[in-house]
């Protein structure tokens, strides 16, 4: 991807967005991540110590470890339709107000990601906005996107004749805009020293018509229709650590492209947040992305229902908003206990700034019903009194717990299973110390024929695990979801066949979906697991031939010696079983699709062609996408693992042909490190208590 020259604020444009007055604020709900992000600290810390004696041996195994530390980033998703205040939540969460625009451009599909207190972000790029390339642009204004496709394939002439009406009306504004640089931009970066609210509306506002009309050298959604994605760096130390946050655009969208968007930005999410318009939490509109969410554990989702100010009786309205949100969730297994969170992001903004100018009598009546609730009785100070009430404290609290519990355990985890190879490396130089001390020479190597050696090792586990997988893959799975889909067509042709010999004159019928999911879902589930088995034998194995390596080349005999495997990476939710088919569409649609076709056996027969089509578009996708993002992560696992212990091998032997080592240092080097680790350990668990305390 090419990028443009990097950009600075001009002369008089601030560095930043304005700060809001009252920061502090973000400090309530970070009380469960301060510790664990002082894990962090303390792991680095001790490690730089470490460096710093200049043991040649441990320098690089060390400062690559520090780098995966600093690497962690909880990622939070925010999704919803338009206008349930998502991007007013992500300013907030932030500690800002108004820094992204509200006023997005409807047929944009940018996925914004606020990256926070980022320890390894470039101190010299702010903010980066990535264009469209020439196949995305294409797939989206030539053929319409996901509803194009869909429509087309059924033969819906007059859906795709309005839509194609849409896409050239957008392509001429785009033109419009931008002029002879249209085509240019496609696959660009556009990057930035400095973020600001005039800088997002540049990328991601809706222009305003008249103001183009009358000042064609505005710069407002100059570049909005071809932004695909943007990338800002914020911090915010109050929050106690790092995070990012992803604010996507609203599922309800004409071309199905921002449901594929979503979908994406899903799949590489820790936690997912739901947000609510508590004037339609979870109506008919948002069965698609219930579809979407009944994917995911449910631990990783958080429902937040937003706009509660706009009640005019909280106190009592939230309790049957809460009861009817429940009734539509229940029927989803995944989803029937989530949290739920009542909340306001404007009156987050106004705690955040202090000012409530906006809050007219109503407002005001709707606030103070709010506030007697009994958790806000207690609270004196009226703007810790509105961030309370916005909801915002609790739900990053709960956003914390879930990081901390999952993906911030596995990332310590990690980490130190790392710290006890090294560890274990260490004692076989204390081996090889005593037997220097005993006088008994170190065995001669010849580092040529290592270096083959532990290549073969790496190479032979590479193509064993790229076979393991693509074996699981074609053998295992996809028979499996094929046999569900062709067990599925048979059934809805044989109940649309019963429907139209007793039905004939109806023009609407349709068949549930549900159970088709759920059976896709179970072959994937049951597909993961043994995936997730057969890689941690194979991680087994391989680390098993590099302790060999160790012991037998070296020729040190240290009791227990062993080198720990890698964790296989956690499995996603497939996200994408939710997508929209055509068996989801409305009765409209399909009443439309119906009055096409004449005869009964024609009806059966193109419908059946219609929905065995729209299945494999689930199975594709989990296959080229899903599937094979999975394997990507285990085999880049594994490289990784590979690569370190390589270079720890070469390295090891190396320092012995340079020097052996001394007895005493060995053991006290291997003192030291052990002692390191077993602290982190003991701070993982007072840390624990202390968060359970809190």
């Amino acid at each position: 991807m090419k990028d443009i020259a990097l950009e600075t604020a001009s002369d008089g444009a601030e560095a930043g967005a304005k700060k809001p007055l009252n920061r502090e604020l973000l400090t309530m709900g970070s009380e469960t991540i301060r510790p664990f992000f002082a894990t962090l600290d303390k792991l680095k810390s001790d490690l730089q110590a470490r460096i710093s004696k200049g043991d040649p041996f441990l320098t690089r195994r060390l400062n690559a470890l520090i780098r995966r530390i600093d690497k962690f980033e909880a990622s939070v998703t925010l999704v919803g339709q338009v206008k349930a205040g998502k991007t007013a939540l992500a300013n907030v969460m932030s500690g800002n107000v108004g820094l992204l625009p509200s006023d997005v451009n409807p047929w944009t599909s940018v996925v914004t990601s606020l990256h926070i207190n980022a320890r390894n972000a470039d101190p010299k790029t702010r903010a980066a906005f990535n264009f469209f390339d020439d196949h995305e642009w294409d797939t989206m204004v030539k053929g319409g996107g996901r509803f194009g496709e869909l429509a087309g394939r059924a033969g819906a002439d007059d859906e795709m004749e309005k839509l194609r009406r849409q896409i050239e009306e957008m392509r001429e504004a785009a033109r419009e805009r931008l002029s002879g640089k249209f085509e240019a931009l496609l696959g660009k970066t556009h990057k930035y020293g400095y973020v600001d609210p005039e800088l997002m509306e540049r990328y991601v506002c809706l222009g305003d018509p008249d103001e183009l009309e009358f000042n064609p050298e505005s710069q407002q959604g100059r570049f909005s229709d071809l932004i695909k994605s943007a990338e800002i760096w914020l911090d915010a130390p109050e929050l106690g650590g790092s995070l990012l946050v992803r604010d996507t655009p609203g599922v309800n969208d004409t071309f199905m492209v921002r449901e594929q968007i979503t979908i994406r930005a899903l799949r590489g999410s820790k936690v997912c947040v739901v947000v609510l318009s508590a004037h339609e939490a979870l109506n008919t509109t948002d069965l698609a992305l219930t579809r979407l969410i009944s994917n995911y554990e449910n631990r990783q989702l958080i429902l937040f229902v937003n706009r509660i100010d706009e009640l005019a009786r909280p106190g009592e309205q939230v309790p049957e908003i809460r009861d009817s949100i429940r009734s539509t969730l229940k029927r989803y297994k995944a989803l029937k206990d989530v949290s739920i969170i009542f909340g306001s992001a404007r009156w987050a903004e106004m705690a955040l700034t202090s000012d409530y100018s906006l809050l007219d009598e109503e407002a005001e009546a709707a606030a103070k019903d709010w506030a007697a609730q009994k958790e806000f009785k207690r609270e004196k100070d009226r703007d810790r009194l509105f961030w309370r009430m916005s909801g915002v404290p609790e739900l990053m609290k709960q956003i914390n717990e879930r990081i901390v519990e999952d993906s911030g355990q596995r990332h310590l985890a990690s980490i130190l299973l790392a710290m006890q190879n090294i560890s274990n490396e260490i004692s076989i130089r204390n081996a090889l110390g005593i037997n220097a001390k005993a006088n008994r020479k170190p065995p001669s190597i010849n580092i040529s024929e290592l270096r083959h050696e532990v290549n073969d090792v790496a190479k032979d586990a590479q193509e064993k695990l790229e076979v393991m997988l693509a074996t699981l893959r074609d053998d295992n799975l996809m028979p499996a979801l094929n046999k569900v889909k062709s067990d599925y067509v048979d059934r809805a042709q044989a109940a649309l066949l019963e429907h139209l010999r007793s039905n004939a004159q109806d023009e609407t019928w349709k068949f549930n979906s549900s159970g088709l999911r759920l059976v896709l879902r179970t072959s994937y589930d049951r597909f993961a697991a043994d995936t997730k088995t057969a890689v941690e034998g194979h991680f087994d194995d391989t680390a098993d031939r590099l302790s060999g390596i160790y012991i037998d080349t070296l020729g040190a005999q240290v009791d227990g010696f062993e080198i720990h495997p890698p964790m296989v990476p956690k499995v996603p939710p497939p996200v994408g079983l939710g997508r929209t088919i055509a068996i989801d569409l409305s009765g409209n649609w399909w009443s439309r699709w119906w009055k096409r076709r004449r005869g009964l056996n024609n009806h059966a027969a193109e419908y059946r062609a219609l929905i065995d089509e729209e299945i494999n578009t689930i199975i594709v996708d989990l296959r080229d996408t899903q599937v094979r993002d999975m394997f990507a992560d285990i085999e880049a696992v594994l490289a990784q693992f590979l690569t370190e212990q390589t270079q720890s091998i070469l390295d090891l032997v190396r320092s012995i042909s340079m020097h052996a080592p001394n007895a005493d240092d060995a053991q006290e080097e291997a003192h030291d490190f052990t002692a390191m680790y077993k602290a982190a350990l003991e701070l993982m668990d007072e840390n624990a208590t202390q968060a359970g305390r809190e």
